[in-house]
């Protein structure tokens, strides 16, 4: 699993930034991790002006660094984060505007939030402008589709269901469009959810969790089979069993088709959405004839 030691929290003084905050510290605490507060400002003030104005406590002020670059927000996260070798980011998907917007606004995402996780090559846990930030959690859902794309998310929940003593559940939502192909397709048979289909997807989650010990795929407390429309299913199993955290892989474009069951989770979820992003594969060729030495 990839191991979360130095943490970078994004302020601009609103208090909608600053509710990231409680998750943040409780997370730095339990992991071993260093936390990083980051201010996009060009003001001169001292630290203690500048901690006041992002609304840190004074309680955490001994066990953060403070950074303060002049730069336009997402620019300031997005070269801070490569600067000091962060792994992983948290912040609102929403910041100053947030404050002052009227309530009924449907932006899911401003538009520094949305910069950053379509550019950010380390995950990024986004809080909704909703979103219950308490702490500690007790869970996390994590949707898997039978794609590469899922296993680098699900070995990140595992490890951190093992540190932070989290449940981890594992859903996947059958397609009824899909082929006859794969999961999607042994779960068309009658007596799937009994058999064939379930056995299919524990053997997607022991193979998509090659290098993690039994120890902690026993983080992992069901694997759940659901059929419908992908969003509204695992909003059902977030209600249905209190889940604390979503952790969701994605490809990085929020304004692509993709992102349709994204935008449906951080509008309705009200739980805060640890966003993986797969890692770029190299790409291979083939040789062939005159190109092989």
């Amino acid at each position: 699993m990839r191991e979360f030691q130095r943490i970078l929290v994004p302020l601009d003084g609103s208090a909608t930034a600053a509710r990231c905050l409680r998750c943040a510290t409780w997370l730095a605490e339990r992991l071993g991790a260093r936390l990083h507060i980051l201010s996009a400002t060009d003001v001169p003030r001292t630290a203690r002006e500048e901690l006041v104005r992002l609304k840190v406590p004074e309680e955490h002020w001994t066990r953060i660094e403070l950074h303060r670059v002049d730069a336009l927000p997402e620019q300031a996260i997005l070269e801070t984060t490569e600067c000091l070798d962060i792994d992983l980011l948290v912040m609102s998907a929403r910041g100053c505007s947030a404050d002052t917007t009227e309530t009924s606004s449907r932006k899911l995402v401003g538009h520094v939030a949305r910069a950053v996780i379509e550019r950010s090559t380390v995950p990024v846990l986004l809080l909704p402008r909703d979103c219950d930030a308490g702490v500690p959690w007790t869970s996390a859902l994590v949707p898997v589709s039978g794609e590469l794309q899922s296993d680098e998310a699900l070995a990140i929940a595992v490890g951190l269901g093992r540190t932070l003593g989290l449940d981890v559940v594992v859903a996947h939502v059958a397609d009824e469009r899909a082929g006859e192909d794969g999961l999607e397709g042994a779960a068309r048979y009658p007596d799937a959810p009994h058999h064939e289909y379930p056995e299919q997807l524990s053997e997607f989650v022991r193979r998509a969790l090659p290098h993690c010990a039994a120890d902690d795929r026993s983080a992992i407390k069901d694997i759940l089979l659901c059929r419908g429309e992908v969003a509204a299913e695992l909003l059902k199993v977030v209600q249905r069993l209190g889940i604390s955290l979503l952790v969701v892989a994605w490809k990085g474009r929020f304004m692509t088709g993709h992102a349709q069951v994204l935008k449906e989770l951080i509008e309705a979820s009200g739980r805060p959405l640890l966003l993986i992003k797969a890692a770029a594969r190299t790409p291979f060729r083939l040789k062939v004839g005159e190109d092989i030495p």
